[in-house]
């Protein structure tokens, strides 16, 4: 096998209440604050070898709150911020679709978490090895995007996951849950290591 051809182990990442502190609707860039501890767990997982992708439902584009723009801008404000403190993503996707939004996002997709949609395509894109791959979130959907697309779920009690995080346990007793994301991204490291 070449190394292009070499498949790679990655690190998903919900966007809000993981990586960045969660306000009801993100809609203006001077409201996004990076968890502390985010950027040096971050760097770790790259230099160990992760690609680092966020998938992110944002139903506020269907539902008229902002645009596909402004998600975008909102992935370029969390890249700068990480990249003054040496830490990056290598893509982001993200779904823009609510069936109870306005047309054309008003649609059945299989892209909505906990649908596989967003991971698949990353998957063919950077050509990644899902069986070794990891979806780190902070609710029920993000532990079943983890289960649909063959990845290791982890749970975070940040953003939503402290108050979720009874139900995930009942229902998923396999699924591991940290306080905060360093200790989530030291497992990673540590079982890859292991294997």
């Amino acid at each position: 096998m070449t190394n292009q051809t070499k498949l790679q182990a990655a690190v998903f990442l919900d966007r809000d209440g993981v990586l960045i502190h969660d306000v009801d609707y993100l809609s203006d860039l001077k409201d996004i604050h990076i968890y502390e501890d985010v950027p040096e767990a971050l760097s770790k997982l790259k230099k160990a070898g992760f690609l680092l992708i966020m998938v992110t439902n944002q139903s506020g584009v269907a539902r008229g709150y902002f645009d596909e723009k402004f998600v975008e801008a909102s992935y370029g404000n969390i890249q700068a911020s990480l990249q003054n403190q040496s830490a990056t993503l290598d893509g982001m996707y993200f779904c823009p679709h609510h069936i109870i939004g306005r047309p054309p996002y008003n649609i059945k997709c299989n892209c909505r978490k906990p649908l596989p949609g967003m991971i698949l395509e990353a998957e063919k894109q950077f050509n990644i090895d899902l069986s070794r791959s990891y979806m780190l979130g902070d609710k029920l959907c993000d532990v079943e995007l983890a289960k649909n697309s063959r990845t290791v779920g982890l749970l975070l009690k940040t953003g939503y996951g402290k108050s979720q995080a009874a139900v995930i346990s009942e229902k998923y007793p396999d699924v591991k849950i940290f306080n905060r994301f360093f200790e989530a991204a030291n497992y990673i490291l540590d079982q890859a290591y292991q294997g």
